[in-house]
């Protein structure tokens, strides 16, 4: 048996991006932070997120079937940690924010390294986690000269010298 905070910890090892997914089911709107997200096929343009069974915008990604996906910059470290908290649901996460509707409904957020806007095509179980897969119906990609938040070993970090590429 696996030790589950071993499981963490080693995986934690791994550095991702962070992202705010985001959804809207009728006049409902709601988002979460995550890192649990990588693009799938090239054609048609699929995209999955992982989502935990318990989170609020679990539900409203099934029923609005429907979500985006908000890919952070490094000055948006608040927002990833604002819709990581559990006292806060609802649109009550997006006060203050710059956003707007996409094709799906869904909100994007103003100043991420970029959007994609997703209908829901199917949904798999993962453990306590739905994995969602989305077909891009839009996308938007923000400032090419800023860089990304990252999440390591259970903190947010930044690039150091991102203006040299890995060798």
């Amino acid at each position: 048996m696996i030790d589950q905070k071993d499981f963490r910890r080693v995986l934690g090892a791994f550095t991702t991006g962070v992202t705010i997914v985001t959804t809207r089911a009728g006049d409902k709107i709601h988002g979460l932070t995550a890192n649990a997200f990588c693009s799938v096929s090239l054609s048609p343009p699929l995209v999955l997120v992982c989502v935990n069974k318990d989170a609020q915008s679990h539900d409203l990604i099934v029923q609005g079937k429907c979500f985006a996906v908000n890919i952070l910059n490094v000055d948006q470290q608040h927002i990833a940690e604002r819709f990581a908290q559990e006292a806060l649901s609802g649109a009550a996460r997006f006060d203050t924010l710059e956003t707007r509707a996409a094709v799906t409904g869904a909100p994007v957020l103003g100043e991420s390294l970029g959007w994609v806007d997703c209908k829901l095509t199917a949904s798999h179980d993962g453990g306590d986690h739905t994995i969602f897969v989305g077909e891009v119906v839009a996308l938007s990609d923000g400032d090419a000269k800023v860089s990304p938040l990252l999440y390591f070993r259970g903190e947010y970090r930044i690039l150091e010298n991102s203006d040299f590429p890995a060798r």
